[in-house]
Order: structure tokens, then sequence, then C-alpha cells
């Protein structure tokens, strides 16, 4: 049985995998994890013990999961570099020197980094690489929108998906949002559009627009169970690799395979 902690467990996804968690037979989630003075501290989510100091348990688990915040994620980290524990996080919003932080932390334990931990947006991207291909001369715009209470925009999702079309489309001029009076669009403009509001969960549209025609790319996350899934198979599939930075596209190579 693996054995787990989930850092950030008394949030959305927090909750979410700690519930899917406890309904599985090869999954063990020891302990979940808040920030010191939460009101969870001392009490129990979906049978898990929440605690605020991950140096408590972090010796009997064998992979931490995490969804917090940018910042705590860097700090625990650290820490599972210092014990040699794998690492899974869908946490978002990260600085350049973040990144580069996370990068050299891989060299030293498996690190799997997703913004989006669904099966489903992950061949999404997928998609929209092969589109961008056969539709070189279309005009493409990427919406996404969000909950009220999401605090990073455009979300992790959005920018991967702006990466995928630049790498493919290397002359793309990526904007966000417009306002005012603007010229006439150029052919490689790619527009990122962030809308927040009420309870959704997560929804990315692609837009391809031609002259008399136009093609859409969407995904919609009806539930955070699709993301909580997703987060537990990546726990299970980091647990055999090596030292390194994996992400879904890993995983899905592997589920193809």
């Amino acid at each position: 049985m693996i054995k787990l902690v989930v850092c950030g467990a008394a949030g959305r996804m927090g909750r979410e995998i700690l519930q899917l968690g406890a309904a599985l037979t090869d999954i063990d989630i020891i302990a979940g994890v808040e920030a010191s003075g939460h009101e969870s501290i001392g009490t129990k989510i979906h049978n898990a013990d929440i605690i605020d100091d991950i140096e408590t348990v972090i010796k009997k688990i064998d992979c931490i999961v995490d969804f917090t915040n940018h910042a705590a994620t860097m700090g625990n980290l650290v820490k599972a570099q210092a014990f040699e524990k794998p690492y899974v996080t869908g946490t978002t919003g990260f600085s350049k020197e973040e990144l580069e932080k996370i990068h050299s932390i891989a060299e030293f334990i498996p690190v799997f980094l997703a913004p989006n931990m669904s099966v489903g947006v992950n061949h999404l991207y997928n998609l929209v690489r092969s589109s961008v291909r056969v539709l070189g001369d279309f005009n493409i715009e990427v919406i996404e929108t969000h909950h009220q209470a999401k605090k990073d925009a455009p979300s992790g999702t959005a920018k991967a998906i702006a990466k995928v079309i630049k790498d493919t489309r290397p002359d793309v001029h990526l904007i966000y949002g417009r306002e005012g009076l603007i010229k006439a669009r150029e052919n490689n403009e790619v527009c990122i559009n962030s809308v927040r509001g009420g309870d959704v969960v997560g929804e990315h549209r692609i837009l391809f627009l031609g002259q008399g025609e136009f093609v859409e790319l969407r995904h919609y996350a009806t539930s955070r169970s699709c993301f909580a899934a997703g987060a537990l198979e990546a726990a299970k599939f980091i647990l055999t690799k090596e030292p390194g930075l994996y992400t879904m596209s890993d995983m899905l190579t592997k589920i193809e395979g």
C-alpha cells in the first residue's frame, strides 16, 4: 500500500484527494497538512489527521501530494529533498525563479509537476498541437473560465496551452486581454482571455478562426474528481522513477504504451 501525505488538505483539491484516497484500497493517506493556525488543525478530513508540520510524518510516507500555493510548495519541496521523498504538485502560479529552483530540486528527487492533472486536458494539448499544424493560417484565441475564488490568471492550464501553440508556431505573439482602440488583429497574435465567476471548476476553449469557418476545442471539468484521480495516479507513477522532472505527458506515454 502506498502511503501519502497531502499538503493543502483543507482546500478544494485537498479535500477531493482525501475523499478519493479514503475509498481506495491501494492508497493510505496518513495525514493532511495545512498552515499553522488553520482552523482544520487537529481535526480529521475523510479520516486523515490534519497537521501543521509535515516533518512529523515525512519519514513514514512514500510520496507527497501538494495542492497549496507557490510559496508553500517551495518550502515543502525543500523538505522533500532533505528526506528524499518523491513529490507531486498541481500548484500553479510559480515565478521563473521558482521554476528554476524546482528544476534544480528535481536533480535529487523525482518531481511530478502538472498545472492540470486531468487526463482529458493533457490529451487536449495533443489536439491543440495537431490543430495548430493543420490550421496554420487560422487566428487562434484561448478563453479560460474558473470560479470566482481562483487567485491566479491566466490559469496554469491556459499558460500550458499557450506554450503548446508557441512551440508549434514560434512566430506566435502572446497577449493577455484587449482594451480600448486596438489596431487590426495580426495573424500571429494569440490572445489569452480569463473569465472569473461563480463556481466553475474549470473550462478551457481554444478557437481556430478562419474565413467562413472556425473550429473550437473545449475541455470542461464538471468536478474536481478528475484532477484528484490524476494526482493519485501521478503518485503511483512517480514512485518507480529516478530523480528528474516529470509531467502528465510522461504518464500518458506510459498509459498509451
